[in-house]
């Protein structure tokens, strides 16, 4: 078989490259390895709960993305509102935690306060001058800095001590002093000193951050939004995985030994996986891309009778007496995702390594919900689904900034297009996979034109 353009992969980043290919009636064949869709943009629909796999909140920040993706996805999407908080200290407090210190132990309160307005001050007045500080409200951030001496510059030692550095740790599972900055963005929010006093004095909801706002349907889960797009794909294989590329005779093998010539190849496989693929890549780029590091999440879903017993969208959990490092209630802002009277919550388990035991996850995880007031009773607990996400979340160390540029080089050089959250292997969003997978069938677009 021979196609222009073979996409790897039926993401969010493939779907989008799939959809303005055939939009502009462009040849191209998508083989995706699951039987469904929508790679971790999914939703497993349980007892009459929908679980996503992990939170999938949809964030618009380009209008041209948000009208691109209202064409297939209607007007199902509904606007909400985040309600996120952290549980320290046996008491919960507004996110984000270094804008937000109200309702903390005065000792606490104090030293994250004090130490945060010392850091600024020196940011100021200091060794470090106006034009290097950490970050500034664009979001920009030294890139000589690691994340964990980035903390202590931004924030000063009591809000790193008693949140970035233990929640940061539980999460990523990797020294933070090898962890580089270059993933943070807009995903770590850095407040004005006015709002930092202010948040000390006065606990309230806040729009820092990102996420203050998010698209969610009513029911059927974030899984609407690739099959919202995929709707009409006529050049769709399921089921069907490739085992090998050979990038010199543009073939590519599926397991099931078929064939496929190609001009242009788009992947959202992860980037080491692609690399596995590739026949004739050389040895040194193998090597980087198999020294690329990711954290793995486990996340346990409940359905359950009763009232709904939390206000909170998630919830994020420093200390070391939860394994957790994340939980919340999807209910708690879209009630349609529970039959009436029954309720939903999440929990989050970071890993890296063997998998771990689910049963002794699932017991720790009943145990904290029971202390939190979140669950009276295990007999409340109607559904449970589990679901295992390897790889999660991208690790930015030195050397994954230097391997995944080097291995993308190559890559478009010979007409291969790695796109997404796997593809380009950084912390991305559902809006930047889209992206990327329409940028990238509009620079084909153009190539064949231009031919």
């Amino acid at each position: 078989m021979k196609v222009q353009t073979l996409i790897a992969g039926g993401g969010l980043a493939g779907l989008a490259c799939a959809r303005e290919l055939a939009d502009g009636s462009r040849s191209y064949l998508l083989v995706e390895k699951q039987k469904e869709i929508g790679g971790l943009c999914r939703s497993v629909i349980d007892q009459g709960f929908s679980f996503d796999y992990t939170g999938h909140f949809l964030h618009f920040h380009k209008p041209a993305l948000r009208q691109w993706a209202s064409r297939y996805i209607g007007k199902v999407f509904k606007e909400r509102r985040r309600h996120a908080v952290i549980y320290s200290q046996r008491g919960y407090s507004e996110y984000p935690y270094q804008e937000n210190n109200a309702g903390l132990p005065s000792s606490v309160l104090r030293e994250n306060v004090l130490g945060y307005l010392e850091a600024a001050l020196h940011r100021r007045f200091g060794k470090l001058s106006t034009r290097s500080t950490p970050s500034g409200r664009s979001g920009q951030v030294r890139s000589d800095l690691n994340f964990e001496r980035w903390c202590l510059e931004a924030f000063g030692p009591g809000i790193s001590r008693h949140f970035m550095f233990p929640y940061n740790h539980k999460l990523w599972k990797f020294p933070l002093s090898q962890l580089t900055t270059h993933w943070m963005g807009r995903f770590v929010p850095s407040p004005k000193i006015r709002e930092v006093v202010e948040g000390a004095l006065t606990a309230k909801p806040s729009d820092s951050g990102y996420n203050a706002t998010f698209l969610y349907p009513d029911q059927g889960g974030i899984s609407l939004l690739p099959s919202g797009i995929a709707h009409g794909l006529s050049s769709v294989w399921r089921g069907a995985a490739i085992q090998r590329i050979d990038l010199k005779r543009r073939k590519a093998w599926l397991h099931s030994g078929f064939e496929v010539d190609f001009e242009f190849l788009v992947s959202s496989l992860p980037l080491p996986q692609l690399a596995a693929l590739t026949e004739g890549l050389p040895a040194q780029l193998q090597s980087q891309a198999r020294g690329l590091k990711a954290t793995s999440i486990y996340n346990i879903n409940f359905g359950l009778k009763g009232k709904q017993p939390i206000p909170y969208s998630w919830v994020y959990f420093p200390e070391d007496s939860f394994k957790f490092h994340r939980a919340g209630s999807v209910s708690a802002c879209v009630p349609t995702v529970a039959p009436p009277g029954h309720f939903s919550l999440y929990v989050e388990f970071s890993y890296r390594g063997a998998k771990p035991n689910p049963a002794q996850l699932g017991r720790h995880a009943v145990q904290k919900l029971k202390q939190l007031g979140w669950i009276q009773s295990e007999k409340q607990i109607v559904s449970r689904v589990d679901l295992d996400l390897p790889g999660a979340y991208v690790i930015y160390d030195r050397h994954r900034d230097e391997a995944v540029q080097e291995l993308l080089s190559l890559y478009e050089k010979k007409n291969v297009y790695s796109v997404g959250r796997y593809g380009r292997w950084e912390y991305g969003s559902m809006e930047s996979a889209l992206e990327q997978g329409l940028q990238a069938a509009q620079v084909i677009s153009a190539s064949s034109s231009v031919q």
